[in-house]
């Protein structure tokens, strides 16, 4: 079978997970890598002894013929343009979350992909978690009999400055619930089998020097009657947790404990679910492989990706009716942010 082309756009941090996870699947190969620095590309092709071309401009990138996929993993505030130059390309995307910045953006992203008819997946990487895994498998299953709700944190130490990271920009990040806690709303739902129909949120600055309040409380209505909560906080001096609760009349999950007398006739108490757990922030512990091969299943079988763009573009409507209810004060409905 003739390889997948992929060609990385913005060769930070993350982009080394993309090239390590399609490096490894033997039906890709990394092709192109741009970067505005150079030598940022440069690095990660001589550590990885690629053979591929190395750009500045994106739009050369886009017009190898041997390209079939995009992977735009730039500041958060440029992915609407790469993402739909990649769809008048003609290439798949994988666009690292969160979308965008607007909700307007996000509709620009859609409106391309859908004319070019490419296929998409946004990095909600810990879709392929093994917890994550074993608590949806659990859902599908029943075990928790009628959930009515749902909770998912994003608690994670960034304290840095302006000129320290990018993402200590409103302009460049967005906010702390885009920049993160976007993840923890992505689980929110996907664990809820549910759309979101109103938020309620606040929000507090504390003395970190971020541009935006670092911590943002939320509480959800789901169309069909559940609840959700979730937090995100960038303030608090603590290790990194992604605290997750499934509440159903006949069991539960809180993280890695398990009680489901359906499943465990005399369960007595909460039982410890053995498997890699989401208790770091470090990219490098995140499962990109398992995010990678199933985009890489979808395009050769022609299914579809889950999460995809317009599954995502849910999130974001999620953050930011946050948003937008933290600055306000206000409860927010879904259907304000317009169509």
């Amino acid at each position: 079978m003739e390889k997948l082309g992929v060609g990385i756009i913005g060769c930070g941090w993350v982009a080394e997970e993309y090239v390590k996870a399609f490096g490894k699947d033997e039906r890709s190969e990394v092709r192109a890598l741009v970067s505005r620095n150079r030598a940022n590309a440069e690095r990660y092709r001589d550590r990885y002894d690629l053979q591929c071309s190395i750009e500045t401009d994106a739009n050369i990138m886009l017009d190898q013929e041997n390209v079939d996929i995009a992977v735009v993993c730039t500041p958060h505030n440029l992915h609407t343009k790469y993402v739909v130059a990649a769809a008048e390309a003609g290439k798949h995307v994988i666009i690292e979350k969160p979308v965008a910045l607007t909700i307007e953006d996000v509709r620009k992203q859609q409106e391309a992909v859908k004319k070019n008819k490419v296929k998409t997946i946004v990095s909600f990487v810990l879709h392929w978690n093994p917890l994550l895994i074993s608590i949806d498998r659990l859902i599908e299953q029943g075990v928790f009999g009628n959930i009515f709700m749902v909770e998912v944190d994003y608690l994670h130490r960034i304290w840095m400055t302006p000129e320290e990271k990018w993402f200590a920009s409103r302009e460049q990040s967005g906010t702390a619930i885009l920049t993160g806690g976007c993840h923890a709303v992505d689980a929110l739902r996907w664990f809820a089998r549910s759309e979101v129909e109103q938020v309620c949120a606040y929000q507090v600055k504390t003395e970190n020097p971020l541009e935006y309040p670092g911590t943002i409380s939320v509480n959800v209505k789901f169309k069909d009657g559940k609840i959700g909560r979730s937090t995100t906080s960038f303030d608090a001096q603590m290790p990194y947790r992604f605290n997750i609760g499934v509440y159903g009349t006949e069991g539960a999950v809180r993280n890695d404990e398990l009680f489901a007398p359906k499943l465990f006739p005399g369960q007595n108490d909460f039982m410890k679910i053995p498997c890699i757990l989401p208790d770091s922030g470090d990219v490098a512990h995140h499962p990109f492989q398992g995010e990678v091969s199933h985009f890489l299943d979808c395009i050769i079988d022609d299914k579809k990706p889950f999460p995809d763009l317009d599954d995502a573009a849910q999130t974001q409507a999620v953050c930011f009716a946050a948003d937008l209810s933290a600055e306000s004060g206000r409860p927010v409905k879904i259907s304000e942010l317009g169509k």
